[in-house]
């Protein structure tokens, strides 16, 4: 299942392809897009969208301060 969220706050699109990595590791792929502050994270078909997002976030903010990752209405 692939669940979409908005992310914000990153700096440039270096540091959006460490972050995408680091959120590759948790799960079973990851897609973010710098400039149009989108996040497609690849999960398990029963996956609680929530706490997938949650989990990204947390990834976030060990990475850096600042960035919020929300799911996509």
């Amino acid at each position: 299942m692939k669940i979409r969220c908005n992310i914000t706050g990153l700096d440039c699109p270096h540091c959006a392809q460490k972050l995408e990595n680091l959120i590759k590791k948790e799960f079973a792929g990851a897609a973010l897009n710098f400039s149009l502050g989108s996040l497609v994270i690849d999960a398990t078909d029963d996956a609680d969208e929530e706490a997938v997002c949650a989990k990204a976030q947390e990834i976030a903010n060990g990475f850096e301060d600042g960035i919020s990752i929300e799911l996509r209405d």
